[in-house]
């Protein structure tokens, strides 16, 4: 193990709980508060809680802490009146499978509403889309249902902005192969929902970007970027290839250090340069989910490393710790936890896709 003081977030993360106790140890000795205050936050509650304990080891020692925040809040935007309830819909975060789901509506003839539900996939376009008719007090309750569902990520926006993220998988469907009914296709076209470029471009890097992405990492600690993994594949060649070191290595710290060393390897390998644009304009559309929630650190970083993964060439750490992360999660059977959500239908239907559940007339 390295020197303690100097270690970061994401490596102590990647320590089981012994180890991360010594080096916490280490800090509150040394009475510094930095680490303790970034681990208490992190999304591995075994860490978040050896974090906090070192921070009351420290605040009893006399030292100045800072208090402890949720990173995540939920900021809806105003629940719909009757006058302009067709003008919100919503869209998840972006899965670190690139996809999202969507629910919104829009008036009809004679009254009422169609309301819409779909999953945009930035690999395979649209996989999933229907409607139903449905009345304007069936479409408020389940946003009020939405609302209060405190582990699902919103973004409220208007019907142009989600019939813009439906044209660009629309392209995608055609650039992937994958086949819509002719019923989706009705649906699309009765809504104007035209091919747009799926590989647009993420604006160009300001004079801060390339230090602030020095701390990319830390979005690790954000509730939705938490959960993004390596593909399934990259992560099951991680695992071999870890236990294999583990098997030769001579001790604890050549492991660890060999593990590392490997993580980044294949980290470089993974990003090439279609696969940097990729999670830029991913980390970009969850940069308008966080400024759209108030969480301003957040967007600006996001934004940043946007900026930064689709025009540079350099490594970011948020490219390594996507891999070196998986070592701490693993310990947690967390990936495993995950990679059964990926093998599912892609994305599970959340609470905005039982609009067939209730039917009603305008």
């Amino acid at each position: 193990m390295s020197d303690p003081l100097s270690m970061t977030v994401a490596q102590v993360e990647a320590l089981d709980e012994a180890k991360t106790a010594e080096v916490l140890a280490a800090w509150v000795k040394a009475k510094k508060a930095e680490l303790p205050e970034a681990l208490a936050r992190s999304t591995s509650k075994p860490h978040a809680k050896l974090g906090k304990k070192a921070l009351y080891q420290l605040k009893s020692g006399g030292v100045v802490v800072a208090e402890v925040k949720p990173t995540f809040s939920n900021v809806a935007a105003p629940l719909p009146t009757k006058e302009d309830d067709e003008l919100y819909g919503t869209m998840s975060s972006v899965l670190g499978t690139g996809d999202r789901a969507l629910f919104f509506c829009r008036p009809i003839r004679g009254g009422g509403l169609e309301l819409y539900q779909g999953i945009v996939s930035d690999t395979f376009g649209i996989v999933q889309f229907a409607r139903v008719q449905a009345n304007r007090a069936v479409y408020r309750t389940r946003i009020r249902e939405l609302r209060a569902q405190s582990e699902i990520s919103l973004l409220y926006c208007p019907l142009p902005r989600i019939l813009e993220e439906l044209g660009r998988g629309l392209s995608m469907n055609e650039k992937s192969g994958t086949a819509l009914t002719q019923d989706m296709m009705d649906g699309l076209r009765e809504l104007g929902v035209v091919a747009l470029d799926p590989s647009w471009k993420v604006p160009a890097p300001e004079a801060n970007d390339a230090s602030l992405a020095q701390s990319s990492a830390s979005l690790f600690q954000e509730k939705e970027i938490s959960e993004w993994l390596p593909p399934e594949s990259q992560l099951a060649e991680l695992s071999t290839k870890s236990a294999e070191l583990k098997a030769a290595a001579p001790d604890t710290k050549t492991f660890e250090q060999q593990r590392a060393e490997l993580a980044e390897t294949m980290s470089k390998t993974f990003f090439t340069a279609e696969l940097r644009q990729v999670f830029a304009r991913r980390l970009w559309l969850m940069g308008e989910l966080f400024e759209h929630q108030q969480r301003a650190p957040a967007a600006a970083l996001s934004r940043a490393t946007a900026r930064e993964l689709f025009h540079g060439s350099a490594q970011l750490p948020f490219q390594t710790t996507l891999f070196t992360r998986s070592f701490a999660l693993s310990a947690q059977d967390k990936v495993k936890a995950m990679l059964e959500t990926m093998r599912q239908d892609r994305l599970t239907a959340p609470p905005e896709a039982r609009i067939g559940a209730e039917r009603a007339e305008p």
